[in-house]
C-alpha cells in the first residue's frame, strides 16, 4: 500500500480558518521525486508476482499510472473511494473521492478464494483527518491476500500485521 505525500497545497484555508496555512503538514515530494525514492527503497525490495496498491487524486492519476507502467507494473483496477465530503476546488465540483489503483508486476497473485467477487470498486467510508486513509482498504488488502507479507509506505499509521516504511509512522497512532 502507497500513499504518497503529493506535492499540492490546501485551498484557501485563510479565508476559511484562521490560523492556518496553505502547506500541509508534513513534506510533499513531486512525482519525480516520489518514484526516485520508491524505486530506490521500495521496489527494489520486491521479487517475483506481486502487487502494488496505490493512492492518488485526480491530479497525479494519469501521471502516476504512467510511471507505474514505464516500471513494469500492469493494472488490476481502480478503485474509487467516496469520502462523503470534500472541497469545492475554485468554488465549483466538489472533489469528495481518491483513488486507490490496484497493480500487479509479472502475473497478478492469486486472492484468497473466499474474498471473490465480494468487493466492489467503489467504497464508502467518512474520511476522518487528511492524509488518513480508510480502514476499509487495508481490511480489503488483508482478506485478499492473508498470508502475503504487507508494508505500508509512506505510513503514518501503525497496523497489526503491515511493515511500515516513512516518517511519521505513528502519526495517527499517537493522535487516537
Amino acid at each position: 500500500m502507497i500513499d504518497p505525500p503529493w506535492q499540492q497545497l490546501k485551498s484557501n484555508t485563510r479565508r476559511v480558518r484562521a490560523n492556518q496555512h496553505k502547506n500541509l503538514d508534513y513534506s510533499t515530494l513531486s512525482l519525480e521525486a516520489i518514484f526516485e525514492l520508491l524505486d530506490h527503497e521500495i521496489f527494489t525490495l520486491a521479487a517475483g508476482d506481486h502487487c502494488a496498491f496505490l493512492w492518488t487524486i485526480d491530479k497525479y492519476l494519469i501521471g502516476s499510472e504512467a510511471a507505474m507502467l514505464q516500471r513494469g507494473y500492469k493494472r488490476h483496477c481502480r478503485f474509487v473511494w467516496d469520502k462523503t465530503n470534500g472541497i469545492a476546488a475554485a468554488f465549483t465540483i466538489r472533489f469528495s473521492h481518491e483513488y486507490l489503483v490496484w497493480y500487479y508486476k509479472y502475473k497478478l497473485p492469486p486472492i484468497d478464494t473466499a474474498t471473490r467477487g465480494i468487493f466492489r470498486t467503489v467504497f464508502m467510508e467518512s474520511s476522518r483527518q487528511h492524509s488518513r486513509k480508510p480502514n476499509f482498504a487495508y481490511r480489503m488488502v488483508e482478506r485478499l491476500y492473508p498470508l502475503q507479507h504487507k508494508l505500508d509506505v509512506f505510513s503514518r499509521e501503525k497496523r497489526p500485521g503491515w511493515e511500515q516504511f516513512g516518517n511519521q509512522i505513528n502519526y495517527f497512532t499517537q493522535r487516537i
